[in-house]
């Protein structure tokens, strides 16, 4: 009699188990493999091969101030005058793979990176600048112009190849229009 309780009880135990497994599986599959708040694309992105990875520590960015307080006269119909008065700043990552140094990379560039931000507001319309969208879309389009120039005068194609971006976000601290 002992030994068929035995059997029982060790029978229960694999059942359960089993159940566990099965439980634990589902999670994974509908769930996937990420931690909760980590989009797919964002795992991604970070475990693509030679990407600079979205840096967590602050130690690994730094910040130049491209503008203060700058008046950029921006796109509008003829007769009317606009202007966006802002201030630039760059959050830049300062140790990267393939590139000696960044921070001297930047200070090299400034000016370049100073135009870039010039042209940009230049080709700004005036009906949109008020609009927060327009903001946020500048931020992401110089961000993306920015990092295409600096990317492009990565002298050795292997180490253009490890970098994917070196400015980390562009910041308008201050944003003013106005337009008669």
């Amino acid at each position: 009699m002992e030994k068929k309780s035995n059997f029982f009880v060790l029978l229960v135990i694999i059942a359960v188990l089993t159940l566990i497994i099965a439980v634990l599986s589902a999670f994974i599959i509908i769930v996937g493999i990420n931690p909760p708040g980590v989009s797919a694309a964002e795992s991604n992105s970070s475990s693509s091969n030679g990407a600079a990875l979205q840096p967590i520590d602050d130690s690994l960015i730094s910040t130049v101030k491209l503008f203060d307080k700058e008046l950029f006269r921006v796109h509008c119909d003829e007769g009317k005058l606009a202007v966006v008065k802002a201030d630039v700043t760059i959050k830049y990552i300062n140790k990267i793979d393939g590139i000696k140094d960044v921070p001297a990379k930047i200070t090299l560039h400034e000016d370049s990176l100073r135009e870039i931000a010039g042209k940009y507001f230049q080709r700004l319309d005036c009906k949109y600048m008020g609009a927060i969208e327009t903001r946020l879309q500048a931020k992401e389009d110089l961000k993306d112009e920015m990092n295409a120039f600096l990317l492009a005068t990565i002298e050795k194609d292997s180490d253009r190849k490890k970098v994917s971006e070196i400015i980390y976000e562009v910041v308008f601290p201050t944003w003013t229009e106005q337009h008669s």
